[in-house]
């Protein structure tokens, strides 16, 4: 876990909003500035603690079944690119009447245990486009979105006309720095 900065940050400006996905409320938490100003270890902290407290919940509310699945995008140079696949096969964004836009062919994984999403965290790390900048040697030079899809309905049947089901995404957006790559 991340030190108690982050805490604060996460306690303060982003886990109600990221709590409220459990509650079937699309959300997102970005962060936005200066290239070498802390966004790629802000917003990996803030998911990292999102998430267990997501977990936790769950515990706790054993009166609905849960699913969650996870998926990683880039935005690099106009092009959207799964970070869950190796290949570097630009992807394509369709208008959805139902759903909006949507990421065709983007990998959604669901998630069996907190292993497994560290596991998925560092295989987004690994595949991001980094570059050298005149602030830092190692500088994220594309847009990461880490979107967690949370399915949910009542464990009782509660008859035909009072189904349940809840489906809602945070989306956890880290925007590289205006400043060009050196």
């Amino acid at each position: 876990m991340y030190p108690t900065s982050y805490t604060f940050v996460y306690e303060q400006g982003a886990k109600d909003v990221a709590l409220s996905v459990i509650s079937g409320i699309n959300s997102r938490v970005f962060a936005y500035g200066q290239t070498s100003s802390g966004k790629t270890y802000t917003m990996t902290g803030i998911t990292e603690y999102a998430l267990p407290d997501i977990y936790g919940y769950i515990q706790k509310h054993q009166e609905r079944d849960f699913v969650f699945k996870f998926s990683a995008m880039e935005i690099y140079n106009e092009s959207v690119r799964d970070l869950l696949r190796v290949d570097n096969t630009p992807l394509r964004l369709l208008d959805d009447t139902e759903r909006g836009t949507i990421v065709e062919k983007l990998t959604e994984e669901i998630l069996r245990d907190w292993s497994h999403v560290i596991h998925l965290l560092c295989i987004c790390e690994a595949q991001r486009q980094i570059g050298e900048t005149s602030f830092n040697e190692m500088s994220s030079r594309s847009h990461q979105i880490i979107r967690l899809t949370i399915e949910s309905c009542s464990r009782d049947f509660l008859g035909r006309d009072n189904a349940s089901t809840l489906t809602a995404a945070v989306n956890f957006v880290d925007f590289a720095g205006g400043e060009r790559a050196s």
